[in-house]
Order: C-alpha cells, then sequence, then structure tokens
C-alpha cells in the first residue's frame, strides 16, 4: 500500500519532468531557425543553380577540347595537297572540309552513341581550319622567319559554316610568336590548326541564369589545338 510520501514524491518527478520537457525558448530557437532558412534559402538555391549550370559549361568546353584535338590528331596525318590534272600541287579542299566535318561528328556522332551530344549551330558556331608553312632564312643570326604562308591559295582559314564567326586568334603574328615562343629559333615547319567558336545557351534554363547563358544570349566558348603537319613543310 502506496503511502502519502510516496504519492507526493511521485508527483514531484512528474511534473520535474513536464517541465523539463516545456522550454518557453525552445519555440523562440525554432521559429527564428525557420525565419533563418527563408532568407537564405533563395540565395543557396541561386548558388547552387549557379555551380550547376557551371558545370555543365565546364563539361561543354572539355568536350569542345576533346574535339579539335581528335581532328588536329587525325589529319595531322593526312595529306592537305594534292595534283590536278595537269599535275600541279594544289590545295585538297576534302582535307579541310573532312577535319572541320570530324569536329562535328566528334560533338555530334552520326550514329547518336554519345551520352549526350553538344549541339552545333550552323547559324551560330563554326570550325575554322588552317594549313600553315613556315620558312625560315639561316642567313641572319640566329635564323629568322622567312614567310608564313597560308593555304588553302593564301587564305586565312578555311570555315566550314560560310562567315559564321570569322575570327581566329592565330594571325601571323600569333604564329611567328608561337615560332619563337620561350627564345627558341625558328625552324622549317607545317602547321595545323583547328579552332572551333561554340555558342553556349545554358541547359537549366532559369529565370535568373537566363541573361548569362540563354539563346538570346550565349556565353562564347572557343578552343583551338594545333599539331605539327609534316606534309606542310617545306
Amino acid at each position: 500500500m502506496r503511502t502519502m510520501p510516496d504519492l507526493l514524491q511521485k508527483l514531484r518527478v512528474r511534473a520535474k519532468s513536464a517541465a523539463l520537457k516545456y522550454r518557453p525558448g525552445r519555440r523562440v530557437s525554432t521559429a527564428q531557425s525557420l525565419v533563418e532558412l527563408a532568407i537564405t534559402l533563395p540565395v543557396l538555391i541561386l548558388l547552387f543553380s549557379g555551380m550547376v549550370e557551371f558545370g555543365f559549361m565546364l563539361n561543354t568546353y572539355l568536350s569542345l577540347q576533346d574535339a579539335t584535338r581528335a581532328a588536329a590528331r587525325r589529319y595531322s596525318n593526312e595529306n592537305p595537297f594534292a595534283k590536278d590534272i595537269n599535275g600541279n600541287v594544289v590545295d585538297d579542299a576534302a582535307f579541310y572540309s573532312g577535319a572541320a566535318q570530324a569536329v562535328v561528328d566528334f560533338l555530334m556522332p552520326p550514329d547518336d552513341s554519345a551520352a549526350r551530344q553538344t549541339i552545333v549551330d550552323p547559324t551560330r558556331d563554326n570550325v575554322l581550319i588552317s594549313v600553315i608553312t613556315i620558312r625560315v632564312d639561316e642567313a641572319p643570326e640566329p635564323d629568322a622567319i622567312d614567310s608564313i604562308t597560308r593555304h588553302p591559295d593564301g587564305e586565312e582559314y578555311y570555315k566550314l559554316y560560310g562567315d559564321t564567326n570569322p575570327i581566329t586568334l592565330y594571325g601571323n603574328t600569333e604564329i611567328e610568336q608561337y615560332a619563337t615562343s620561350n627564345g627558341s629559333v625558328p625552324v622549317d615547319a607545317g602547321l595545323l590548326i583547328v579552332e572551333i567558336f561554340y555558342s553556349y545557351e545554358g541547359v537549366l534554363h532559369l529565370p535568373w541564369t537566363e541573361p548569362f547563358f540563354s539563346e538570346a544570349n550565349p556565353a562564347m566558348l572557343y578552343n583551338s589545338t594545333i599539331m605539327p603537319l609534316v606534309s606542310a613543310k617545306p
């Protein structure tokens, strides 16, 4: 049989337990956390979506890099020249169109084997192919570049898509700097340059990313690869 002191002790324990469960400050702390989350959540979403979009753009840039390298490696073993019916050496148009198309085929495989294709738009993007012959005059000391010849037929470059983005970062001045970089003495050489200009329009298409990556306002990505071309060496 329970005595009165036992009952009082039991009531004290229950009251103490109830007091521990109810803390006025705890409800205030929870409400404060919700307000802080509501304030910071939009900023976190902006940062996270920006990181994701940048990741897509970096992946696209790496795809462009792989495409120019693959095309340059393949066509550095080809001959950009052919002979006409009279036996004269002329520029082989198939070399330039083939090298440029190889870049596009790498980005958009005809057999649809790529997990995610990089769509090339002929109205906005372009692939440029340059074949360059560097002749060096050994008379002066040190040797100096005598001439820089561009093919085909003295043109600056071959454009895959007409006049779309007709710009190259490799003018004669840049080629001369490349041939004499780090104080090296220039030598007779043949070069193949594969360039691509690509309009990145974004993937997420969120309202806050549209001003930076959209169809109306794309980010221009550029990549190039230079390879020795023995057949163009003088």
